[in-house]
């Protein structure tokens, strides 16, 4: 009878277990429209046009995790500056300013020539970091 009660608590522990780890793990929904701005960069990063497809087909989530990254990861605070050209989100390779971001607060990046700034969001509030 012991035996039989410690195989069912075993089994209980094991599915809360399943369920509260994929309640941890945060579901990313990619936006279509920064998907095109971005995957420029991850296509470049993992091989180019042929590199690249067989490169997503084999790594599906981190595909996800690294579009997020490049396209979520910062923002644009517009017209912080009164004269400049309007910044294109899509030109701007985020990962060039990872050595910026801050722990747990935002940094915010003037570029000279842009009335717009970039915002890097703080690294705990990110879902996925490049390594």
């Amino acid at each position: 009878m012991k035996t039989k009660f410690k195989f069912f608590y075993l089994i209980i522990l094991i599915g809360v277990s399943f369920s509260s780890f994929s309640q941890q793990q945060k579901e990313i929904k990619l936006d279509s429209e920064k998907v095109k701005k971005f995957i420029v960069y991850i296509e470049y990063k993992h091989g180019g046009p042929q590199g690249f497809l067989e490169w997503k087909e084999n790594n599906n989530a981190l595909y996800t995790n690294e579009l997020w990254y490049y396209s979520e990861s910062f923002y644009i605070k517009r017209n912080v500056a009164n004269q400049g050209v309007t910044m294109d989100e899509s030109q701007i390779d985020i990962s060039r300013f990872e050595s910026l971001r801050k722990p747990n607060e935002e940094v915010i990046i003037e570029s000279p020539g842009f009335k717009d700034a970039i915002v890097l969001i703080p690294s705990n509030k990110l879902i996925y970091k490049p390594k």
